[in-house]
Parts: C-alpha cells; structure tokens; sequence
C-alpha cells in the first residue's frame, strides 16, 4: 500500500475521516506494552472486587457521602484532602511528560489501554489481519462482511458491558451491584439507564470514535508543548540518518539515506501521522512506529533506530534539570501533606454551631435571678469502625469558676458511621459580660470506651455592662 508520507491518512482529499485500520507490529517496545495492558486491564477491572480491612479497595460511594481508598475511609467533610490527591496527580502528569514525553497517552492512558489492548484484538480475530479488515472494510455488504461484522460488534458490546460495570462498581459497591443486576431492571432504574448509557458511550468511543478522541476531544496532546522541554523523551526520527530518503533524491548521484521510503511506520500509527515529519499533536508515543521502523532496519542489514526514543535535543535523559526538581519538590510536599492530615484526622468530627434563633436570651433562673442563655448544637460522627460512648463535659476555668452546663444526653453512644446532634446550653450570670459582650471557654469531648479525647473552644455572647 502505497502511501503519502506528506498528507494525514486519517482524512481524505474532502477532509472527511477515514476509518484507520493500523498494521500489526512485532518487537520490544510491543512485547512490553502488551504486558502493561494486561497488568492495566487486571487493575481496572479487577480491583473493585477486593477487598482491603473489610471494605472495598476503592470505594467512592457518592450517596452516602463515603470514600474507601486502599483501606482508608473518607468522608464528606474530608473534601479539602482531594486538594492534596488532584494536585499530587496533576504535577505528576506534568513530571512524567517533562521527562517521559507523553508516555502516558501511549502505555497507561484508558483509551489507548483498551483500544489496543482489547478492541483491536477482538477484531484481528473475528475480522483477521489488518489487510484482511481492510478489505473487508472496502468490500459491499454481503453475507461474510454482515457475519463477521456483526460477531464483532456483539463482542464489542459484551466487553463494553463489562467495562461499565466495572466502572459503576467503583461507585456502587461490587457486591451491591451484583445484587442488582440479578434482580430487575425497573428496581433498580436509575443504575439500569445509567450503565445502559456508559456501556453505549464506551462501545461508541472505544468501537468507532477512537483515536478522533486523541485528536479531537482530549487537550493533552495541546498542551503537551508547554510541559515538554528539549531534554524530554518522544518518538523521534533521526533526519541526519534517513534523509534524503529512498525514491524523493532527485540526483542519483548524491548519498541516499537510511529511510528507505516503506512508509511502515505511518501504516502502523493508530492515529494515522507520519513521525518523519516531526513531533506531532497527534503523536501519543506509542511506540508502533519504533518496532515497525527497526523490523524494516534488520530487513535491509541497517542499523535500528531511525525511529527512536530520545531526548528532543538528543542529549543524555536526566531527572536533574529545574523543572523536574520544581515538579518532584511540589509532589513531595503534596504528599507528605495529604500524609499528615491523615494521620492527624481524629476518629471523630465534630462541629459546633450556635442554636437557632437569637444569638441569646433571657432566663430566670432558680432564685428568680436573671440569666444569659446560650444554645449550641454539636454535630458528632463516628468515624471509627467500633461503636463509641462519647461524654461532653466543661473545662474548669479560673476565670468562670462557677459556670455550669448542661447537656440533653450525656453520654452519647454512637454506632459505627453514625451522626448525630447533640444539644448543649449554658446559663450564664449577667455579670460574665462586665468587661466584654463575649467569653471563651473550652469543652471537651471523650470517648469512655477509647483513649480518644478532643477539646473545643465555645464562645459565649451577651449583653455587655
């Protein structure tokens, strides 16, 4: 097949898209891919039915506000710990790409992990070799093409099914919706439409979309310009080696280069670019066009890497260079960070908040005197997993000696998860708030059946003297 290094194969002369059907490539950098996939797709697809002490290895259970991560339970109010995650995975990205060039895309990314990992393989065996498919692509519709066509499809379908469920069962619970699919879909409607619909959306991207997704929707490759540098690695073509290459010399006199114009390596790019002209948006470091350039290389008896990876300016890699320092110095504080705030976050959350109503108001009290009322509501949950017995009680001030209070249940027994209000008051004489409209005191809440002991600091208002 004879193709023109100058133009994209992936559209026509009228811009319209043409349906890439890649060659098979053998050698080193696919032999490990594969392994990679098979590693990735066991991850993704396996991990929600694990366990980790008791729970579900990830869990991010939406409605109940509840987030199993490898063992460590988050919840709603542990929000701002996402910080920590999303801008750890961020840098990350961007260290990766200033070092590894966009290694990602090409070995660990979801589109490319089970397009190639999964979809294509589907269709190498139900279609055959990728000139089989072409053919066949090529072909009127008769009975063959509707048969194998149809095999595959169905199979893309099945898989698309599964991948779904997968997903939904990071949010759903793996054992809740193996519960739900054996029963019936009007049960349980709203997860019915919705794996309905991320299966359709998956067969649509991963069976037809595809590489358009890289070279249309996803904006990694657009700002890919800006976290690479020259010391960064990418699928480069030596232009010293392979040009002037076979078949474009016009003086039969002067040296040819190494390329020999097979134009393999655009027959085997998934996104249909010819890497002899450059780096490229749509290049996602696959490494095809390496393995695909080398078998060609060992063919003629030419040395490998025309194609390679290598660094942009051809200098030797290294994590030494101010931006990979930038970038691992921020990932490291970002870790150690998120580590700290989960190793100081205490087995119960507690947040206090003033009654509803006035700020205070005027009681009588035993005598007939007149007294200060504060209201306060405490909002307590048991994080741990073993029910707690919580006991709320006033720190003894010297300067309030004599201020007494009181509280609706005390202790308070919780069960694991649970939440509850817990209602506190405090009667205070007048004569508190000679000096000041307000006052501070401390209460503190312990556990009874842990060694678990918090304190809090409440700020009593009234009417100043």
């Amino acid at each position: 097949m004879n193709l023109d290094p100058g133009k994209l194969t992936s559209v026509d002369a009228n811009g319209d898209r043409i349906n890439l059907i890649p060659a098979e490539v053998r050698g080193f950098f696919r032999k490990h891919r594969t392994w990679t996939q098979i590693v990735l797709l066991v991850i993704f697809l396996g991990l929600p039915w694990t366990k980790i002490g008791g729970h579900q290895t990830l869990l991010l259970d939406i409605p109940e506000r509840e987030f199993y991560v490898f063992g460590v339970v988050f919840r709603a109010h542990d929000v701002p710990l996402l910080f920590f995650i999303l801008a750890a995975l961020t840098l990350g990205l961007a260290f990766v790409t200033s070092v590894w060039g966009r290694v990602w895309c090409g070995w660990a990314c979801p589109q490319t992990v089970f397009i190639d990992g999964v979809f294509r393989r589907i269709e190498k065996w139900t279609e055959g070799s990728y000139i089989d498919r072409r053919r066949l692509q090529a072909a009127p519709l008769n009975a063959e093409k509707f048969r194998k066509s149809g095999l595959k499809w169905f199979l893309f379908f099945a898989v698309s099914s599964a991948i779904a469920h997968s997903f939904l069962a990071y949010f759903v619970g793996a054992q809740d919706l193996l519960g739900m699919m054996q029963g019936s879909p009007q049960e349980n409607r709203t997860y019915f439409l919705l794996a309905s619909f991320f299966t359709a959306l998956i067969l649509f991207d991963f069976g037809w979309f595809r590489e358009q997704f890289c070279v249309i929707m996803c904006p990694y490759g657009r700002i890919q310009s800006v976290l690479l540098d020259s010391k960064s690695l990418a699928v480069v073509y030596d232009v010293n080696r392979g040009e002037p290459r076979k078949g474009l010399n016009k003086d039969p006199q002067s040296k040819v280069g190494d390329c020999v114009s097979c134009n393999r390596c655009v027959q085997v790019c998934p996104t249909g670019i010819d890497i002899r002209n450059g780096l490229q948006m749509e290049c996602i470091a696959c490494t095809a066009c390496i393995d695909a350039c080398d078998e060609i290389m060992t063919k003629v008896k030419k040395p490998k890497g025309l194609i390679r990876y290598d660094t942009l300016d051809g200098s030797k890699l290294s994590l030494k260079k101010p931006r990979s320092i930038i970038y691992m110095t921020g990932i490291a504080i970002l870790i150690g960070g998120l580590a700290w705030a989960v190793a100081s976050r205490e087995p119960a959350h507690i947040a206090i908040l003033r009654g509803l109503g006035v700020p205070y108001s005027y009681v009588k009290g035993v005598q007939n005197e007149d007294l200060i009322l504060n209201q306060f509501r405490l909002h307590i949950q048991n994080q741990g997993e073993h029910r707690a017995r919580y006991e709320l009680a006033l720190v003894k001030s010297v300067d309030h000696p004599d201020l007494q209070m009181q509280v609706a249940e005390n202790p308070l027994t919780l069960a694991p998860k649970e939440f509850r209000e817990w209602f506190f008051f405090f009667r205070v004489p007048p004569e508190y708030f000679k000096n000041s409209s307000k006052i501070s005191v401390k209460i503190e809440v312990r556990d009874l059946e842990s060694d678990f002991k918090t304190s809090r600091d409440v700020i009593l208002i009234g009417p100043q003297l």
